[in-house]
């Protein structure tokens, strides 16, 4: 309860001091024809659903759920409780705050099922509980946030599903995956992983219980793919819109780096790439002259994109102290990373069981996926951690079960430095988002 009250007291502070304007992705304005505050205002002033091609506007093609939520809240707050116009938007944040700490229970409950306690359940909730992405994500009002906390709700019910195959139970799933891709269609690369388990679950009790399963596989998909694909059925129907389409961005931005293959960007490690610890972004001067880069490997912007989104840098603190700080979170946050892919490789060749391989698998899924985005579309935001925020997690499973020390022998030293690096990656977090401007 510490912990994730510290890590909520975080949360709040960055929530109560950032504007629905500031550090947002897509966003725009409410006053806006386009964008996701566009989209919100669209349907709290309309009552329906666009009745034009979505495409048309910036971020309509996205599905209604996050956005129908928000312009509900807006109007309880307005003729209901009589707040003003201004305030009622600003309190989208009271949302996305609560959907960023859902995602922390989630991780909770998670941990307890693979048996963490005491060390080695505290070290990886402070990652996550303090983990800068769900700090961004909690002052958010685009639809991330929603699809990612749906996601991790669809990760807990498949466990417990796992434990216990009940048609209640796979139910819960299909709710959880069918409206996280009401929220956002990319929640889709949950299936594969929960069809994995699906899968292995029904030939181990095929001769058993195979008819039962059978059953429960159809009810799973009678809730899931209406609630996931009903937007986009729609779509197809009315304007021929691909089901995974995505919205391109003109090649001539100054963000284009697609002049390079994702193989070229991907193995280059060049040592100019770490002199800072924050996202780059290639500017031009008054006389059109370049400066700077843009960030080009996948791999790097990760690491400094998850912990500073793509808005924070060196002029964004009150006491310049704080970029010492932030530099020491950039290393400890890369340490752990590398801790959390070496340990997820030890534990599901070493001692692999199915709970392990479903998180091993859904962290593959996501990179693939997060990779395969990076390639076709050669951007520098489309590297953003927000669209892999639940690898957090998938992650920290892993280094938990290192720092308990029944799993690795002689293993007091590796839980020793885990704890070490746990806190000050923590620490660290707090200090750099208390003292953001």
């Amino acid at each position: 309860m510490l912990i994730m009250g510290l890590g909520f007291l975080v949360k709040l502070y960055y929530v109560l001091v950032t504007s629905v304007y500031t550090r947002q992705h897509d966003v725009f304005s409410f006053d806006s024809t386009a964008g996701h505050a566009g989209y919100i205002e669209y349907l709290l002033q309309n009552h329906h659903l666009s009745d034009f091609d979505p495409r048309d506007r910036w971020q309509f093609v996205h599905p209604p759920l996050h956005h129908a939520i928000s312009a509900l809240w807006i109007y309880l707050n307005e003729n209901i409780l009589h707040v003003g116009h201004d305030p009622a938007r600003e309190s989208l944040q009271t949302l996305t705050l609560f959907y960023s700490m859902c995602i922390i229970v989630s991780a909770y409950k998670i941990f307890k099922f693979f048996g963490l306690n005491g060390r080695s359940l505290y070290i990886p909730l402070m990652i996550v509980s303090f983990h800068p992405a769900f700090i961004l994500l909690s002052g958010s009002i685009n639809n991330d946030v929603l699809s990612a906390a749906l996601v991790m709700g669809a990760v807990v019910c498949t466990l417990e599903w796992y434990r216990e195959q009940t048609l209640k139970n796979i139910l819960k799933i299909a709710l959880c995956i069918g409206l996280a891709m009401m929220a956002k269609i990319s929640a889709a690369t949950i299936a594969p992983p929960v069809a994995l388990v699906f899968l292995i679950v029904f030939i181990r009790k095929f001769r058993t219980n195979g008819k039962a399963l059978f059953g429960q596989f159809c009810a799973f998909g009678t809730v899931c793919i209406p609630l996931g694909l009903w937007f986009g059925i729609r779509n197809y129907i009315k304007w021929k819109i691909p089901l995974t389409y995505v919205s391109e961005m003109d090649k001539n931005c100054e963000q284009y780096i697609g002049d390079r293959t994702l193989l070229q960007r991907i193995t280059d490690f060049s040592a100019y790439q770490f002199s800072s610890p924050y996202e780059q972004w290639a500017w031009l001067d008054d006389t059109g002259k370049m400066h700077g880069y843009n960030e080009f490997n996948p791999l790097t912007t990760l690491l400094k994109n998850s912990i500073f989104g793509e808005f924070i840098n060196e002029g964004c603190f009150t006491w310049t102290y704080t970029n010492t700080f932030a530099r020491v979170l950039f290393w400890v946050n890369i340490l752990l990373a590398g801790a959390a892919l070496v340990l997820m490789l030890f534990f599901c060749i070493k001692k692999p069981n199915i709970p392990k391989l479903f998180f091993a698998a859904f962290h593959i899924t996501i990179m693939v996926s997060f990779l395969k985005a990076a390639a076709d579309y050669a951007f520098t935001c489309t590297m953003n951690f927000r669209y892999i925020t639940p690898t957090v997690i998938t992650g920290a499973v892993f280094i938990g079960m290192a720092a308990c020390e029944d799993n690795i022998k002689n293993n007091i030293i590796i839980s020793k430095l885990l704890t070490v690096a746990s806190v000050l990656f923590s620490l660290m977090t707090a200090l750099v988002y208390t003292a953001l401007l």
